[in-house]
């Protein structure tokens, strides 16, 4: 894949119900993610149950290789449609993003997605195809770095309808909105918090109707070169050194003889920083140039794991090398870690302590970790 696709989403109950009547299914298959939004017919567990079956089964049915026209056919069995309205009980908008760059939008009675680049939002040419008796919009388009697409049900553009808007917040202000917080910085998820809370506000904190955005943005991938320890054979300084100095994105090394090391094959100064001293668990961090991160090794890196187990959103208020470790990590998209074979002398210490003696297994926690969080991981030993 030639970049990152960073999902984030949020989602507004109609006022005085438990479940939101809306659905949202994120799966990845092989050579491509698919996206889907359904909004259920009505409100609460009804609408959520209908919801979440299409939701369901159009994600799972593109997973295994469906086509789109059969994945509706489905629909049209499964999900009757309201005698009395004599609409579909559960409208979809469906986003699949290809590996090389394709991307392939169909919409059923859903509003129309918002597609943009930077600040900037981007037409998009629709075509209009009838399945069954069903009318369905098919977008075929390539995206890359840089692009944002913004999938929402209609209880986005009806925020405010009747009270702050007349007409509700509707589609072009919807669209200023989302341009402006394009440039804002924003993570996708907090981009689709900010526009659910506008949504709030819009209802006076009494929403008329479910409310749910769904925010996909493409970014370069984050890369990170970890180098925890010294080898086992002295042969190999010069090579693990020169492998994280080659390394895309960011490099960090763990380990005070690492550090030492690192500095003597790059002959550049090692330094301590004396004004990171902030916690006293955790050794302070050290500084060599061209290298991002420089932390005590085993019992840093035993903090960092239980940061990774534990809520990520509290790593803001940890300053200290664990935490800014952590956070390095969660950011990043592929980690590579060079991990050094080497005895530390301390580990026989009868007073050090024995979670931190056992410092190559803690790499591997960490690394099981963030495999589960989707990160690639890869590992190499010396």
């Amino acid at each position: 894949m030639r970049f990152q696709m960073d999902v984030g989403y949020s989602q507004l109950n109609k006022k005085g119900e438990e479940l939101c009547g809306d659905s949202i299914e994120i799966v990845h298959a092989a050579g491509s993610s698919i996206i889907v939004l359904a909004d259920g017919l009505g409100s609460g567990v009804k609408a959520n149950i209908l919801s979440r079956i299409t939701a369901k089964t159009a994600a799972t049915m593109l997973k295994m290789g469906g086509q789109i026209d059969d994945v509706i056919e489905t629909m049209i069995e499964t999900l009757p449609v309201c005698r009395l309205r004599n609409i579909a009980y559960s409208t979809f908008s469906i986003l699949q993003i290809f590996d090389g760059g394709h991307a392939y939008l169909v919409e059923f009675d859903n509003p129309s997605a918002y597609w943009g680049y930077d600040e900037s939002l981007l037409p998009l040419k629709r075509v209009e195809r009838q399945v069954g008796d069903k009318i369905i919009k098919e977008s075929h388009f390539e995206i890359g770095v840089g692009h944002w697409l913004v999938l929402l049900s209609d209880g986005v553009l009806h925020a405010g309808l009747g009270g702050f808007w007349n007409l509700g917040w509707g589609e072009e202000y919807v669209g200023n909105y989302l341009k402006a917080l394009a440039g804002g910085g924003y993570t996708t998820g907090e981009w689709a918090e900010k526009v659910t809370g506008m949504c709030n506000k819009f209802y006076c904190g009494e929403a008329g109707d479910d409310a749910s955005v769904i925010v996909v943005r493409l970014r370069k991938v984050r890369k990170l070169t970890a180098l925890i320890g010294p080898p086992r054979n002295h042969d190999d300084d010069e090579t693990v050194v020169k492998s994280l100095a080659g390394a895309e994105g960011v490099k960090v090394i763990c380990g005070g003889t690492t550090s030492q090391l690192a500095g003597r094959v790059l002959k550049r100064e090692v330094m301590v920083n004396l004004a990171d001293m902030i916690s006293d668990k955790i050794p302070p961090t050290g500084q060599i140039l061209g290298i991002d991160l420089v932390t005590e090794g085993a019992v840093t890196l035993y903090h960092t794991l239980q940061h990774l187990k534990e809520d990520h959103k509290v790593l803001e208020k940890i300053k200290d090398g664990s935490g800014r470790l952590a956070k390095a990590l969660l950011m990043a998209d592929e980690i590579h870690f060079i991990v050094g074979l080497a005895i530390n002398p301390v580990i026989h210490d009868p007073d050090f302590p024995v979670p931190f003696a056992l410092k190559h297994q803690t790499v591997k926690d960490i690394a099981d970790t963030l495999e589960r969080l989707g990160k690639k991981v890869t590992m190499k030993y010396y």
